[in-house]
């Protein structure tokens, strides 16, 4: 079981964490819950030691950590830099399918979750926007 970065994201990871004063941290990824088009997910930088039953992984040069229930789900994942000429960032490149069942928000599937999607709560009751992005 293992999730990976690749060399254009652990790059800017490395500009972000050094930028910030951070160079030690880690990257915490988390599934931050079911979306009508997938899994959402979740990044954040983490300076806390590690929960218990955290999995820690290293991949060109960054550590990160996944707590074990997202592990289930993202067991062979890649963190990616997108450089997309409308949208830059990161994103999860993840082989394991979303389980049946559509959107966990409340949202019709063919509405296009145009509303009533806010506020669900991610890792550590941080707000993470609506679920279907």
């Amino acid at each position: 079981m293992a999730i990976s970065v690749s060399e254009k994201a652990a790059g800017q990871l490395s500009t972000i964490l050094a930028e910030q004063g951070k160079p030690g941290a880690l990257l915490r990824v988390w599934v931050a819950g079911l979306g009508c088009s997938g899994f959402r997910y979740g990044l954040g930088i983490d300076e806390k030691e590690p929960e218990e039953g955290d999995q820690i992984f290293e991949s060109n040069g960054i550590r990160m950590v996944i707590d074990p229930q997202s592990l289930t789900y993202m067991d062979g994942a890649t963190v990616n830099w997108v450089d997309g000429p409308e949208n830059n960032g990161f994103a999860i490149d993840n082989p394991n399918p979303a389980p049946e069942g559509g959107c966990s928000c409340g949202c019709e599937e063919d509405s296009g979750c145009g509303g009533g999607c806010e506020g669900h709560e991610g890792h550590e009751g941080h707000s993470h926007g609506g679920c279907c992005g």
